[in-house]
Parts: C-alpha cells; structure tokens; sequence
C-alpha cells in the first residue's frame, strides 16, 4: 500500500503557494476553496494507487472527483444555480479578470477560475510525484502556481514567497527518501539535515543576487489616466469650507494621521504639480528608502462621507488598503487612485475602508544626522526652473548656515519659517498658490501666507540646496472625539507639507506652516504647530474638489518611461526564462549526479575488496532508489529478501554471488578477500531488473 507521506507533502506544498495569491483576490473562501480542493487532489490519488486501479482508469476518475469539488466549491459560495452553468462561469470569470484589478473582489467565475487552475496543477504535481515516481519534477508545478503572481501582475514578490517555493519543493524531496528502515542507519537524519543547510544557503545566496539585480516590473494594459489636481482651490477650501464633517477615521495609535490625496514632484514657474507615473495594482511595494526595522505599523479605518475624489485618502506610507472598487497605486509615490469606470471623479463617496501604513517618525535628533542621495531617479526632485533667483539660494545657504547635515538643513529651514519672522494668513491680498513669483514675495517681502507657501517655500529652498523634495496635498489629522475615539475632519480640513527624501527615513514630511488660524486647527501634538516637528505623511489620497482640471497623466502601460512597455516585457520574459532554466537544471543534476557515482563506482580501483564493497553499495542505493525499503542483516539475507522482488532469475543469481563477496569483503581477515575485481555486469543485471519492477508499479512511494 502506497504511504501517505509523499502526497501529504505535495498538497502541503501546493497549499504554500497559495499565499502569495491573496494579490489575486481578496475572497479569503476562493483561496481555502484551493487548498481543500488541493487536499482532495492529493486524497484521490492515494486513494486510487491503494486499489492498485490502472493509470488509464485512475487519473480519469481522480479528475472527476476535483473537477466536482471545484463546482462544488462554487455552490457552497455562491449558490447552486450559479455552480451549474460552468460555460457561463467561465466566461464571468474571464470577463471580470480581464476587466478588473487586482486584488479582485469575490465573484462566481473568479473562483471557479482560480480553483480550477488550482487543480489542474495540483493533479499534475500528485501524477509527476506519486504515479510516475519523479518528485523533483514537483518543481514544475510549484513553479506554476508562483509564476501566477510572480510574472501576471506587475508589483514585486516578497522574498518570503520564493522561500516558500523552496521550503515546498524541499518537503517533497524529503518525502521521497525512503523510510527510515530504507536507508543506513543515521543517514536518513543526516539528509535531512543536508537539505535544510544547503536550502538555507540556496536562500541565502538567492537574497544576496536578488538584491543586487535590478527591479523588473511587468506592464499593464491600461490607458492612461487623467488625473485631477488636488491642490486647485486649496485657498478656497480653507477659507470658505463647510464645518461639515465629510471623512472620520479610527486609528490604532494614540495620535491622529495625516490622510494624503497625492503627490506633486514637479515644480516649474507655475509652481508644483503632478507628474507622469507608473501605476500598478496588486501588493503595495515597501516604502522607498525606509530602513528595514523603522517605524511603526499604523492601521487606519476610514469612513468618507460627502467628500467625491478620485484619489483614496490614506495614511503615508501605506503598506496595503482594503477598498472595494477598482484602485490602483503609483509605484513612485505609494498614491492611490481609481481606475477606470463610472463615477471615478466620486469613486471615494460614501466608501468605508482599512489602511495599514507605517509611521516614520524620527526625532529631531536621528534627522540632524540624517543625509541625502540623488539615486533612482531623485535628481527631478532637486530640479529648479531658470526663473528662480538667486537671491533664493542666497537665502537657503544663510537660513542653513553652520549645518553639516541635509537634515539639519532641513530642520534649519522648518525652525525659520515657525519662527516670528513669518505669519499664517487667508486674507484676500495674501497671494495663491506656490509658483516662483508667489514665493519669492512670500520670502522676501509679504512674509504672509498659508500652507501652499510655507510648504512651497520649504520645497523650494531644499532644492536649492540639493535636498530632493516634493509637497503632498491631503488631510491634517482633524478633531478627535474622546466619546467616540474618532478623528472627524472638513473641508478646511484639507492641507498642503512639504515631504524632503533623507537616507534611511525615505520620504519625510515636515511641517513648516506655523498655525492654520480659526475654528479648524488640529491638535497641537499631531498637526501644524509653531513647534517645528518633523511629522511624516501619507502619499496617495483624494481630490479636494471635484472639478477635473487638466494635469499630469499618470500612465499604466506602455509610455516612456523607465522600467516600462518593450525593455519591461523583455526583462519579464527574461526572469521566467531564467526561472524555468533553473527549475530544468534542478531537475536535472540529481540524475546527473546520481549516474555519475554509479560510473565512478564500477569503474573499479585495481582493489578487489573495494570494487566488491562498492557495487554492494551501488545496488543498495539502486533499491531504496527504486522506492524499495532495504531488508536488515547481512548481504546475503538483505539479497535473499530480495530475489522475489527482482523477478528475474539472472538477476537474483548475481545479486546472490555479490552478496556472497560483499560479505567475505566485510567479515574475511584483511589480505585473505581474494573475491572479483569487477562486478559491472552483475550490477546491471539487478538494476534492469529492478527498472523493470519500477515501470510496473502504479502506485507512488
């Protein structure tokens, strides 16, 4: 009777894979659907290998078996009358798929889908490993079930997904050794061993190469986006807004949140605005430039009222959101945006959502030491327009002097404009916006304004000074209500900072307006105050009006820019290629390996004792091979227990007169062992023999 071993280490296998596909879709049923429909694979089979039924009977009726788990899967979700139109499932599921975003939302045809393609590759792993007996070919479909995720959406794996990859297809190599009775006493431990160091270095090395390779990033077929800016008629918003409440939120953390809309990282004359991004959906990657071990995890429960956006409000920098709809994020700035449909321009009213983030929020003390790089494409954020003076830099290296550091700088630069020197206005002849001519006379004559000129000001002064940076446009944290816990904000609400990039910390933000004046201001140990804080923000969020004015055009597909369309589909299919060589290579050298052993030891040694004892141990490798467990004893009852199993009896006879000399070799005083220096021809007598059985059995080990 086959064991169990072996397919409860495929199926185990199988099940690791799918957790990389909570990308895919966020019906956590669909996905334990897969792994029962997994161990059901893996159950039929056995169960057919134990009746001994023929392969041309048992992979047939082990397909019938999944196939209707899979249906069955789909009544138990979405109701019987929907499982039973497999033509039109299908066709829902491509069709939503195909239409939507990923992570997709719990749908009949996606489920069916996803469950059926679980179960193809799941009854080709149980065949490959358990039925023609070759468990490293367990890789192939492994393989498959990352390459999924891995190569069909355009975010990045976590390297903890490739080590479940591997962690998978080592149990089932292990799974494969035969019992411990099968192998020389201890040997069984020590493969085990083996498999666990030379897989943790596997992994080890994979990280070291994986980190020094270059990001490739698969393309979406998407048009592009017209997205709207979200700082158009701030001023207005401030001085005119309802004292409506339009957005509340909870927070897992005792101090509100900044809630980001967007990014503006390009600055011409006319002041900073949006700029072309690549957009993808999927996992969020890992906050840029952050230091592994810094922040802390913030999670945020959002509830927007009569506030319409096509950007999502989100803490910075957000690790992963929960939204139904169809949102995608800009890989450069974390943002997060609608996508296409009806009513995108309003796709935040009225939604309910989950944001997990991370807080970066280093003290004054860590951002004195704190320096800064140009690299990945940061050298837009310290570009400046003809136009500026220089009477600008002039000022920037005056406010700075005496700083070493860019983040002493920056913090110099935050400290001058909270200072007395400056106040916060919304009167009428207070200029608008932050383009060049609005700065210089806020910097040198009016010394008057609100949060787009302090926070242009900051922005403009850092580049001066080669410090990359950008402003963030959203929410300041709001009121909080100590009956309910929430936070509560209005329009006037909305806010504009500036956000410097510091190695080690990513981007931060700072908060240099010094006081934001009336009814609206937020508490002073979580918004702006005349404390200069180094307050880190969110990035991606919602538009403040929704009046659509034409601005930057994030694209999602094939446009020029780095990482995209023809170089970006080459680098995809390159990976899988490399990928697919290596699986192949994987495959291949435990054989090549294997039959080079066997040729060294029949080649034989001009030693007649060695030769013997090393075509012993040529056949018992050949037999536990074979899946076959090694009988105890000496040679020749280990070689009596398995002549019947040989079937053959040319073969059992040399097996016979080897374990005769094998056991002189072993127990014959040193120099008398006068036995044959060759026995090739009998080693291959037992292992035709034992080929010939192995071809025979249907059932796996």
């Amino acid at each position: 009777m086959p064991t169990v071993r072996l397919p409860l280490a495929v199926g185990l296998a199988l099940a690791l894979q799918l957790w990389s596909w909570q990308q895919i879709t966020r019906d956590t049923e669909t996905l334990l659907w897969g792994v029962v429909v997994i161990a059901v694979t893996g159950v039929s089979g056995w169960v057919t290998r134990a009746l001994r039924l023929s392969p041309a009977l048992a992979l047939p009726l082990q397909t019938a078996v999944v196939a209707a788990t899979v249906v069955l899967g789909v009544a138990l979700r979405f109701g019987a009358a929907r499982a039973l139109g497999v033509a039109g499932l299908a066709t829902g599921g491509v069709t939503a798929i195909t239409t939507g975003s990923a992570p997709l939302p719990p749908h009949a045809g996606v489920m069916f889908l996803l469950c059926a393609l679980v179960a193809l590759i799941a009854l080709a792993a149980d065949w490959i490993a358990c039925v023609v007996n070759r468990p490293a070919g367990v890789a192939v479909p492994l393989l498959a079930l990352y390459a999924v995720v891995a190569v069909g959406l355009g975010t990045a794996m976590l390297f903890s997904e490739f080590a479940l990859f591997a962690v998978g297809l080592v149990l089932v190599l292990l799974a494969a050794l035969p019992s411990g009775d099968g192998l020389p006493a201890g040997q069984w431990g020590a493969a085990t061993a083996s498999a666990a160091v030379v897989t943790a270095g596997a992994l080890v090395a994979t990280w070291a190469v994986a980190d020094a390779l270059p990001d490739l990033e698969a393309p979406r077929a998407r048009a592009p986006l017209q997205m709207s800016d979200p700082s158009l008629d701030l001023k207005r918003n401030l001085a005119q807004g309802s004292d409506d409440v339009v957005v509340t939120y909870t927070t897992d953390q005792p101090t509100g949140a900044y809630l980001k809309l967007a990014t503006l990282p390009r600055f011409t004359a006319q002041g900073f605005g949006l700029q072309d991004v690549r957009v993808a959906t999927g996992r969020l990657p890992a906050p840029p430039g952050v230091q592994p071990g810094t922040g802390t995890r913030r999670v945020t429960e959002v509830q927007i009222g009569d506030f319409a956006s096509e950007w999502l409000p989100a803490p910075y920098a957000p690790l992963s959101f929960d939204a139904e709809g169809d949102w995608g994020f800009a890989l450069d700035t974390l943002d997060v945006m609608a996508l296409e449909g009806p009513g995108r321009s309003s796709a935040t009213r009225g939604l309910r959502y989950t944001v997990t983030s991370l807080d970066v929020r280093p003290d004054d003390a860590l951002l004195a030491t704190a320096g800064t790089s140009l690299d990945d494409g940061r050298q837009e954020q310290i570009e400046l327009p003809l136009v500026v003076s220089d009477d600008v830099r002039e000022l920037a290296l005056t406010v700075t002097e005496g700083t070493r550091t860019a983040g002493a700088q920056a913090l110099a630069i935050q400290r001058w404009l909270t200072s007395d020197a400056f106040t916060y206005s919304l009167a009428a002849d207070t200029g608008s916006g932050d383009g060049i001519a609005t700065i210089e006379d806020f910097l040198f004559h009016s010394r008057s304004g609100y949060c787009e000129q302090f926070a242009g000001a900051m922005a403009i002064l850092a580049r001066e000074l080669g410090i990359p940076s950008r402003l963030a446009v959203g929410f300041v944290p709001g009121t909080h209500d100590p009956n309910t816990g929430a936070w509560e904000l209005t329009a006037r609400d909305l806010h504009t900072w500036p956000e410097l990039w510091l190695d080690g910390y990513g981007w931060v933000a700072f908060e240099p307006t010094p006081a934001r004046g009336g009814s609206n201001v937020p508490d002073p140990s979580v918004s702006p105050s005349a404390t200069p804080t180094a307050v880190p923000t969110p990035a991606g969020a919602p538009t403040p009006t929704p009046t659509p004015t034409a601005a930057a055009t994030p694209q999602p597909t094939a446009a020029p820019v780095p990482g995209q369309g023809a170089g970006a589909d080459v680098g995809v299919w390159w990976l899988l290629g490399l990928v697919l060589a290596i699986a192949a290579l994987a495959l291949a050298a435990p054989r090549a390996l294997r039959v080079r052993r066997r040729r060294r030891r029949l080649a034989g040694t001009g030693d007649a004792r060695t030769n013997t004892l090393d075509a012993w141990d040529e056949v018992r490798e050949s037999v536990t091979d074979a899946a076959l467990p090694w009988p105890a004893g000496s040679p020749r009852f280990a070689a009596a227990a398995l002549a019947d199993r040989l079937g053959d009896a040319d073969a059992s006879a040399a097996l016979e007169r080897l374990a005769v000399a094998a056991e002189r070799a072993l127990f014959d005083v040193p120099g008398a062992y006068d036995g044959s220096g060759s026995w090739a021809e009998e080693v291959q007598l037992v292992l035709t023999a034992l080929a010939r059985q192995r071809g025979g059995r249907s059932g796996g080990a």
